[in-house]
């Protein structure tokens, strides 16, 4: 089992505005044995969400048109009894983001930049329920 491996697998859709880091993210989650989706920008989400059901939606905080944090709100609204994970992942400040986290009801957050090992164990814990 590798450093990256998960410890248990999962369903992750990652929502965000940059093709590059869809890639990037798929291929690291998808390495550590999750199953991945993507979805670029957030109009086509609500769809994702109801086809593809994951476990957790990794979710880009700014996003042109609608911010994560809005997204966020929707989506624990129309299906808050589902158990799904949500977590933003932005470059934003540290305690700005761990603000909005808690505003918008989000799981947890992952700043953009964490190194791959302490990301996948943050995915990790999230979707067992630690933090």
């Amino acid at each position: 089992m590798s450093a990256l491996t998960a410890t248990s697998s999962g369903t992750i859709l990652i929502v965000d505005d940059e093709p590059f880091i869809l890639d990037v993210m798929s291929r690291l989650l998808g390495d550590a044995g999750y199953e991945i989706h993507t979805c670029y920008l957030w109009s086509g989400i609500a769809n994702a969400v109801r086809i593809r059901q994951p476990n957790l939606v990794l979710l880009d905080y700014n996003m042109p048109g609608l911010r994560g944090d809005a997204i966020c709100e929707i989506l624990k609204r129309s299906a808050p009894a589902s158990g799904m994970k949500i977590v933003l992942f932005s470059s934003e400040d540290e305690d700005e983001l761990a603000n909005i986290v808690q505003e918008c009801g989000a799981d947890g957050y992952i700043l953009k930049g964490t190194p791959a090992h302490e990301l996948v164990r943050c995915i990790s814990n999230t979707l067992a329920g630690a933090n």
